[in-house]
Parts: structure tokens; sequence; C-alpha cells
């Protein structure tokens, strides 16, 4: 399946789309909030879908002792 290429973006990219730090992106994915995939015409570096960046941007509902709050789909 094809993706367009803009669908995706390189760990630098996101580092300043999301305006962190380098380790910090690392951490994202190491959480499991971001999910890396292999470039095909670079095996080694890592890209990450853009739409992910923009769900994690989105501002998330917090209680009021700033617990997050699961929202209904």
């Amino acid at each position: 399946m094809e993706h367009p290429t803009n669908d995706y973006v390189t760990m630098t990219e996101a580092q300043g789309i999301l305006g962190v730090s380098r380790f910090k992106v690392w951490q994202l994915v190491k959480e499991g909030r971001l999910k890396t995939f292999r470039s095909e015409l670079d095996r080694r570096e890592k890209l990450i879908r853009r739409a992910d960046l923009d769900a994690l941007r989105e501002p998330q509902p917090r209680d009021n002792e700033g617990k997050a709050v699961p929202v209904a789909a």
C-alpha cells in the first residue's frame, strides 16, 4: 500500500513540529505514544505519521486532579 510522502515526517521534522528535543521524541516512541516506520529509501531513517503528531498535539481533557479523562468516540 503506497502512502503520499507528505503523510510521514522524519524524526528531526517531528521534533520541530512538536517543539521538543530529539530525546523527547524517542521517549514518546518508547512509551508507545508514537509509532515509527522505516523509510524504504534509507532503511536507517525512522519516519512518523503526521496524523499521529497532530493527534498528540490535540488538547486532552483533564479532571480537577489533573488526570486524563476518557473521551467517548
